[in-house]
């Protein structure tokens, strides 16, 4: 993302930060939907969306897991000098 901003002119960062964000957005809930399964069949398509929430709650867990472990300073009290 910080590539594609600073290949824009400065009156435009914004814009590419927002389709970015946007795209990513629609490309999120489409994929969500298509492993979730057919709507047809609800009871399978439910346990679809629990187990779509559930692997994207475990990724968030994952995220701030390696921030917390990776950036310095990232706890109170716990800052790393170079």
């Amino acid at each position: 993302m910080a590539a594609a901003i600073a290949a824009v002119p400065g009156e435009r960062d914004r814009a590419v930060n927002n389709t970015a964000r946007q795209t990513g957005g629609a490309v999120g809930i489409a994929a969500a939907g298509a492993m979730a399964g057919p709507p047809a069949d609800q009871h399978r398509s439910l346990s679809g969306f629990h187990a779509v929430a559930l692997g994207s709650a475990a990724l968030y867990v994952a995220a701030v897991v390696l921030a917390l472990a990776l950036l310095p300073g990232a706890l109170p009290g716990s800052r790393r000098d170079a």
